[in-house]
């Protein structure tokens, strides 16, 4: 019995070790030391274990010294069943599995694909002369840096660059963090012949979480690492040395170290990888798990989509805990000796990531290799390449090649549509996108792309993003073939060639992604079916070209309006440019059209010989070229295009059809009127008048008239004074408010000499030079004192300095500074205020003076006080709208007149 549960005990045993079994290490498995792990002796180990492969439960390999291997666990690692029980060699076992040992890098999952660059660099590092170069490996936490650290160094042993005595050390630079001098001598000895540097004997230093040293130690041994030389005194050659940080490639410290180190090696993330990558990675550690436990595994096909589509914060790592977590899920409620993963064994955070499809319920085998998702579609590309010998033989025609083709392309979209990927993500997105593109493409060439076009461009970029190796050695085997069929369909149909250049450009600025040549050739077919049966593209084009900002854009825009259709393409030119400068974009606009049947160029001027050099050659169609162009003119060429008709004809009549033609109204100059007003009354208005009519030169051709203020200020335009007279400006102390004519304020002409708005009411009427004149007669006559005496009955001297003291006494209460332009109007207006005061004709207060006085009763305050004087000595008391008045004056800009119309409106009073 004892015998019995000792056999018993080395079984298990040789089937825990076989569950860890590692191909490139096998002396586990040799009988000494499955007789040390059992604590019997090697003669009864071998018994034993002898007895188990004659009984079918073990396998033997006779190397020296001879492995056994657990054969249900071996069978689970190989996948396949073993019939035989005695292999001569290690190499007899994997051929009779199927397997070619893998070395060094072959063994990393991606080594093909998104690794692939990575160990091309980090070859060069191992084996640049004479003793390599240091590299630093940049990924997040979990990307793969210390497994492809070790494989970096099998690979130098492997291939004879470093000895075979040569050693791999791995020192981790956190475990040092704040003891730099204890990292240094790990790395360095503290003496001859110790330290790392030696230890490795040729070999690989790898210091990990290298950004956790500090700034001046890692320039110290950044520098002997650079230096490169050995132990002096020593025959061994100095290692190989790699870094690594979790820091991103961006960061201030691996732009530090990335400095002193040559190669830079950046490890992509787990959602970076393709997904027959992921899906590899997947079906790896479910079965490093199934090993693990003892069990055959087996996953459902959604729950293992929703790992291969779901992304970890630390990678690889984080999906093997994933999984890890999955199996142990999956341990306790399994009722066979498979263990079998469904979706809700899967963390809820990894379940989102999938969308449900019909078969999600359906068992993969852990011990099959899932089938590589390109391989149906290489099948159709198969089918469009194949016949392209034949058509350039001359043995079938290009309508037959095509229609084959069509089909072909046509099982592929059903194929991505309803078999694959109809509900991936990556795609909808992708076609979201470029939508608008296609709609963009559809108006430049009068077509009517569908959207299935956008579709097919969504999945051929899905496609060569995220396709498996068997697609991607595919390509690389028909580039040269792939490159003729697109050749010779560009050749059969220029046009469908010009839109599929035009959709690869816009694709490649919407995504930033630049379609590959067998992403073209299915687009080419795609479009070409679709413009057989809906028409080509348009095969005519008009351009035109104008100097001026948008107004070449602006013609072309409204012609296509008019004509309902797309036809011309614009060129905007700057007022200094000359035609030589724009003739590199016109001639790739010309090219892209080459295929056009008929061309028009319409300029505004310039010489049009320059224009006949540029375009010269470039396209196989006459080119009609036409100066002055015109809205009219760019619809009669618009129209012959569309039409086909002969444009020579066509452009002969136009010249007689868009021929200018003028007619004249003559202006009336009888009535033209400048008004004068005052609040004051019509008395200090006709002074204002005289003022201004001393001023102008001889006799003008405008009469000065006088008018009521308060009657203008309420009838407005309506008023009687715009029955006899074309008013042009207004002039007076304040804006009676009529809309329809411009107001020219006293204080504007005071501050300024005259006034921009007067001077456009004269200019009509009175030539260049008397204007001129006019404002050199308006400075001698017009000064403050002389138009406060104008429009003032009162002592115009003592009037002005009350005012002047008061104003100034204002500014000081108020504390804001009133400038000069200001100032000047309130003088005015004060004085011819003051006079309407002491001659009782003013107006009554309008209702809404009750907001003013609520919300600014601290100005009407100010202004009471600094009035004070100047009310007492002329016995008046000025009412609250006058003071909102003055305040509007003072606060409001002096370009807003309808503000001014505004208060002007507010403290009259229809009478």
């Amino acid at each position: 019995m004892i015998s019995y549960d000792t056999k018993v005990e080395v079984l298990e045993k040789l089937d825990r070790l076989t569950r860890d079994l590692n191909i490139d290490s096998v002396r586990t498995f040799t009988t000494a030391n499955i007789a040390a792990e059992c604590h019997v002796s090697r003669s009864l180990a071998s018994q034993y274990l002898n007895e188990l492969v004659r009984q079918g439960l073990a396998i033997k390999v006779n190397t020296r010294p001879v492995i056994f291997l657990h054969r249900h666990a071996a069978e689970r690692y190989f996948r396949c069943k073993l019939d035989k029980l005695e292999f001569a060699s290690m190499q007899d076992l994997l051929k009779t599995v199927g397997m070619d040992e893998a070395h060094d890098f072959d063994k990393a999952i991606g080594f093909e694909l998104s690794c692939g660059t990575c160990i091309d660099h980090l070859k060069s590092a191992i084996r640049y002369p004479p003793h390599g170069l240091p590299a630093l490996l940049v990924g997040e936490h979990g990307t793969g840096k210390q497994l492809m650290s070790e494989l970096t160094f099998e690979y130098g042993v492997n291939s004879g660059t470093l000895p075979q005595k040569a050693r791999y050390i791995h020192i981790d630079c956190a475990c040092y963090e704040g003891r730099d001098a204890d990292l240094e001598g790990a790395v360095f000895g503290e003496g001859p012949q110790s330290g790392a540097q030696y230890e490795a004997q040729g070999g690989v230093v790898y210091l990990s979480c290298f950004d956790h040293v500090s700034a001046a130690a890692r320039e110290r041994i950044l520098q002997r690492i650079g230096s490169g030389d050995s132990d002096e005194g020593t025959d061994v050659r100095p290692p190989r040395f790699l870094l690594s940080t979790n820091r991103s490639v961006d960061s201030d410290v691996v732009r530090a170290i990335a400095r002193r180190v040559p190669i830079l090696v950046s490890l992509p993330r787990l959602a970076e990888r393709g997904v027959e990558e992921r899906t590899s990675l997947v079906m790896h550690y479910l079965r490093v798990e199934g090993r693990r436990v003892g069990a055959d595994i087996a996953v459902s096909r959604g729950a293992l989509r929703a790992l291969v589509n779901a992304d970890f914060k630390d990678n690889i790592d984080g999906l093997r805990s994933c999984i890890t977590n999955c199996c142990a899920s999956a341990y306790l409620n399994r009722d066979s000796e498979t263990l079998t993963i469904q979706t809700y064994n899967l963390p809820s955070s990894v379940i989102g990531h999938a969308e449900p499809e019909p078969d999600d319920d359906r068992i993969i085998s852990g011990d099959k290799d899932v089938n590589d998702p390109s391989a149906r579609a290489i099948g159709f590309f198969q089918k469009i390449i194949d016949p392209v010998d034949a058509l350039d033989a001359g043995e079938i025609s290009f309508t037959e090649f095509f229609t084959g083709a069509a089909m072909s392309v046509h099982a592929y979209d059903d194929y991505m549509n309803f078999e694959n990927q109809s509900m991936n993500p990556r795609i909808s997105s992708y076609e979201q996108l470029l939508g608008p593109m296609v709609e963009e493409v559809n108006r430049a060439y009068g077509i009517e792309l569908t959207r299935k076009i956008t579709r097919s461009i969504a999945q051929s970029l899905f496609t060569l993003l995220w396709s498996g190796v068997n697609l991607v050695k595919w390509r690389q085997l028909n580039t040269v073939c792939i490159k003729r069929a697109l050749d010779l369909l560009a050749k059969n149909q220029p046009g469908t060639a010009t839109v599929v250049e035009q959709v690869a450009v816009k694709t490649k600025i919407a995504l930033g992604m630049e379609l590959d040549d067998l992403s073209q050739l299915i687009l080419f077919i795609e479009v070409g079916d679709t413009l057989r049966t809906t028409g080509g593209p348009r095969d005519y084009l008009g351009v035109i070209v104008c100097h001026g900002y948008s107004t070449a854009t602006s013609i072309a825009d409204a012609a296509d309006r008019i004509l309902r259709t797309h036809v011309f393409e614009a060129i905007d030119m700057t007022y200094d440019q000359d035609v030589t400068e724009i003739v590199g974009q016109l001639s790739r606009l010309l090219e892209r059209y080459a295929h056009c049947k008929s061309m028009a160029i319409l300029v505004d001027m310039g010489s049009l010989e320059k224009i006949n050099d540029a375009v010269s050659g470039l396209t196989a169609c006459d080119i009609h070229i036409v100066n002055n162009v015109s809205t009219g003119l760019a619809l009669e060429v618009g129209s012959a295009l569309i039409a086909h008709a002969d444009l020579s004809g066509v452009l002969d009549r136009a010249g007689e059809v868009c021929a200018p033609g003028y007619s004249i109204v003559r202006g009336s100059r009888e009535n033209d009127a400048v008004a004068f007003c005052s609040e004051s009354g019509i008395d200090a208005a006709d002074k204002i008048r005289g003022i201004v009519q001393n001023s102008l030169p001889g006799r003008p051709n405008v009469q000065l008239v006088t008018c009521d203020y308060s009657m203008l200020a309420q009838k407005g335009d309506a008023a009687p004074l715009f029955d006899g007279y074309r008013i042009r400006a207004i002039v007076g102390t304040m804006d009676p408010g009529v809309a329809s004519v411009p107001f020219v304020g006293l204080e504007d002409i005071l501050y300024q000499g005259s006034s921009d708005a007067l001077d456009r009411a004269l200019f009509p009427l009175v030539d260049p030079e008397g204007v001129a004149e006019f404002h050199s007669n308006l400075l001698r006559n017009l000064t403050l004192k002389s138009v406060i005496e104008s429009i003032t009955i009162l002592n115009p001297e003592m009037l002005y300095i009350e005012a002047d003291r008061a104003v100034k006494r204002l500014a000081e209460l108020s504390g804001e500074e009133i400038d000069a332009r200001r100032r000047i109007g309130v003088y005015v207006h004060l004085c011819g205020l003051i006079e309407r005061l002491v001659t009782k004709n003013f107006v009554d207060e309008a209702p809404d003076t009750d907001a003013f006085e609520r919300d600014h009763a601290d100005f009407i305050e100010w202004f009471r006080e600094a009035f004070a004087d100047m009310t007492r000595r002329y016995r008046v008391e000025i009412p609250v709208s006058e003071i909102s008045y003055v305040h509007h004056m003072l606060h409001v800009k002096m370009s807003d007149a309808k503000g001014r119309a505004t208060i002007a409106g507010m403290i009259l009073e229809d009478e």
